[in-house]
């Protein structure tokens, strides 16, 4: 080892043997600064006075000696090397000595051996200060890690021979149990559903033979044998000593409903919920594959409705979405859950039917036809009937491919369509004729409205038109005679929660039955003091709507708009109240909205008034927030539930990385309050994924369904997101 300054203190009554033992040092090579004591005294005041790094100590001295001295060290807690040097020592009291703590015993005659023993324990007092650093190291890594271990939200478990021997408390937390003690023993084997477990036990033999693997999937199964999806990252490590295996597990439940619900919305039509064309044509692919594989027959059936275009142009396209979804629900009660149905385009719907001969396939269809002509849809007041034109297309091994069998059927359709008369009352329904294969069309007849007595003449005057006593007049009308309307749009939560939650919106029905959106009138009704009256008008009427939901055990949420003077009056809250109490509707289902800069105006008022609501019991929620994030501190000691996100912040999301950025940002600061999020004005299926990773709790837009009079969104929960294609869940028609 490196010589260096040795300090030296030297327990003896003789200054020649000292001097001879200082010499001897010297000529080894070492730089000295020594003392030499010869009692008790002397010795206490050399070891409180500054560190040693060698003692060397004669065995007897007169009323003092190295037993003495070794004490004297040993209670200042000196870790340093005690050599006795002396002239005579009997075996007994070497043995004594070297028990009691000596580290050598050197005779004066053998000098030669003093220089190596110091310089060996030297050595070994130096390595024993390193063992106990690097322990102590050791354990405060080991106290850090457990303590990252047991804080983390991760949770990570340890097995050995496929037994649990430790756990942090998430991981407990994850499969619900109380603490290690119970989950010592437990097979990781229990913690896997029986299904995955050929599946777990290969995983686990790969994670063995490479170390590590790569993450992996399975059904997990908690103590009390509920079950959730879980993703499982495996490696050996080596614990205390011993090797063993560590688990993270993550529960992937709620992502695997998002992958779930943009697996079913890549497949399906989000309106209707049957397949999608771009899906379809992949069934009917594989449907002529086989044909030519098997020498098996399929059909495929393509329905063109005759007057859809029409109603949408007369009515609007909501009364469309509505007559689409009642003709889905018909095709599927008519053609059975096994048919591959498809809305093929706005129009058009396909189906692949399987398993049927000739003349099945001639009644199928022929019954479809007739409950067509017998299908009636009622709307602003009128009554339509529609029929459509069907073309069957048989596929058997000769078919020559997909586009092909498409064409074919499409062509069919369009050649054999009856010529569209203007819209007009409902003819006498014919007796379908006999259909002919491969092509059949509906009888001739068209979709037209039954004149109502109360119909108006085509010729009123334009909605917009008027002066503002028109206007005075329309509105007080209409709050007279309910002559309003609501339309619902879903908010979906994006991480797998069922529960309905809808936006109230509000519309005025116009002279001719057409709906007129708020932003036409609400600027002549605040000039004209008719907000508040509007407010109640629509609280009285979702609160109505939510008690006819609950009554059919539907726990849906409304979301209802206030205007800007509803948060200085303290008579609307006082009306709610008790509108609820009589409806008997829990006031936690009402979330009441109101917009960001009506808020910051009046944010005094605002605060009042949301904390009277929260007494009560209601929700609160502001919209287009996110314009100006310096408003957020405002709000952050505000009873706020829900932000709704600015739809500027939505729009070109996909492209925009600056944008998508702000909002991440947004995110994580309603996070840190406690305020779950929506992102509104979603339109299309790739805004999705990344509305997920941004960390969003609810989304709403028209690409789920547009607004309209009817509350018959399917909140689509794990069990009815499954990746299954074989065809779509139907719920009742409500």
């Amino acid at each position: 080892m490196e010589k260096k300054i040795l300090r030296l203190l030297i327990v003896d009554d003789s200054p020649d043997d000292a001097e001879l033992a200082v010499a001897t040092l010297r000529k080894a090579g070492y730089m000295l600064k020594n003392q030499r004591v010869q009692d008790l005294a002397s010795m206490q005041a050399a070891l409180d006075k500054g560190p040693w790094d060698v003692v060397l100590s004669e065995y007897t001295l007169p009323h003092f000696g190295a037993q003495l001295a070794l004490d004297l060290v040993k209670r200042a807690l000196l870790d340093i090397p005690f050599i006795v040097v002396t002239r005579n020592i009997r075996d007994p009291d070497l043995v004594k000595i070297m028990r009691s703590g000596a580290h050598d015993v050197v005779l004066k005659n053998q000098s030669a051996r003093l220089a190596p023993v110091v310089e060996r324990e030297l050595r070994v007092t130096e390595e024993r200060h390193q063992f106990r650093q690097m322990t102590k190291s050791l354990n405060e890594v080991e106290n850090k890690n457990r303590a990252i271990i047991e804080g983390s939200r991760e949770a990570i478990g340890y097995c050995q021979d496929g037994m649990h021997i430790d756990a942090n408390k998430a991981y407990l937390n994850m499969f619900g149990y109380e603490s290690n003690k119970e989950l010592e023993g437990v097979p990781v084997l229990n913690l896997i559903d029986k299904s995955d477990h050929p599946r777990f036990k290969d995983f686990l033999r790969k994670a063995s033979a490479h170390s590590t693997a790569v993450p992996q999937e399975f059904l997990a199964a908690k103590k009390d044998n509920n079950h959730f999806h879980a993703e499982l990252a495996i490696s050996s490590i080596v614990l205390n000593g011993e090797n063993c295996t560590q688990f993270v597990v993550t529960d992937v439940s709620k992502r695997k409903a998002v992958e779930n619900r943009l697996q079913y919305l890549n497949l399906h039509d989000p309106l209707t919920g049957l397949y999608n064309r771009h899906h379809f044509t992949q069934e009917l692919t594989k449907v002529l594959e086989k044909a030519k594989q098997d020498d098996s027959r399929s059909a495929l059936l393509y329905l063109d409705l005759n007057e859809l275009k029409e109603i949408n142009d007369s009515l609007g396209h909501a009364a469309g979405d509505r007559l689409l979804l009642k003709i889905a629900r018909m095709f599927r009660e008519k053609l059975g859950e096994s048919t591959i149905l498809a809305r093929f385009s706005g129009d058009e719907f396909t189906a692949l039917l399987h398993g049927m001969d000739e003349a099945q396939i001639k009644e199928a269809v022929k019954d479809i036809l007739l409950t067509l002509k017998n299908t009636t849809f009622n709307e602003g007041g009128k009554s339509f009937r529609c029929d459509g034109t069907v073309g069957v297309v048989v596929i058997d091994k000769n078919t020559e491919s997909t586009q092909a069998v498409l064409t074919k059927a499409y062509q069919s359709c369009q050649q054999n369509r009856p010529h569209k008369p203007a819209l007009a009352a409902i003819p006498p329904a014919p007796t379908p004729a006999p259909i002919p294969l491969p092509v059949v069309q509906a009888p001739s007849a068209t979709m037209a409205p039954v004149p109502t007595p109360a119909a108006e003449p085509p010729h009123a005057a334009p909605i917009l038109s008027g002066s503002a006593l028109d206007w005075e007049v329309r509105l007080k009308t209409a709050l007279e005679h309910d002559g309003f309307q609501l339309a619902y749009q879903p908010i979906v939560n994006l991480h797998g929660d069922p529960a309905e939650y809808f936006e109230v919106l509000l519309r005025l029905v116009g002279r001719h039955g057409e709906l007129i959106h708020a932003g036409e009138f609400m600027a002549a009704a605040e000039h004209l003091g008719l907000l508040g009256a509007i407010d109640r008008w629509v609280i009285r009427q979702a609160i109505q709507s939510l008690a006819a939901l609950h009554g059919e055990k539907r726990k849906a949420s409304f979301f209802v708009n206030l205007c800007p003077a509803a948060l200085k009056d303290p008579e609307l809250l006082s009306m709610l109240q008790k509108q609820l109490a009589n409806a008997r509707v829990k006031p936690k289902y009402l979330i009441l909205e109101a917009d960001e800069s009506a808020v910051m105006a009046n944010s005094a008022d605002a605060a009042m008034f949301m904390q009277a609501a929260r007494r009560i019991g209601c929700r609160f929620s502001v919209d287009n927030f996110g314009n100006n994030l310096a408003t957020l501190n405002r709000l952050r000691d505000m009873p706020i539930d829900f932000l709704k996100i600015a739809g500027s912040l939505i729009r070109n999301l996909s492209t925009d990385i600056l944008t998508r950025t702000s909002l991440k940002a947004i995110i994580d600061l309603a996070r840190s309050m406690d305020k779950q999020t929506i992102a509104k004005f979603v339109e299309q299926a790739e805004d999705l994924g990344i509305l997920w990773n941004l960390g969003f709790d609810y989304v709403q837009g028209n690409y789920f369904q547009q607004a309209d009079a009817h509350t018959d969104y399917e909140f689509a929960d794990e069990t009815t997101l499954s990746s299954d294609t074989s065809g779509p869940n139907w719920a009742a028609n409500r």
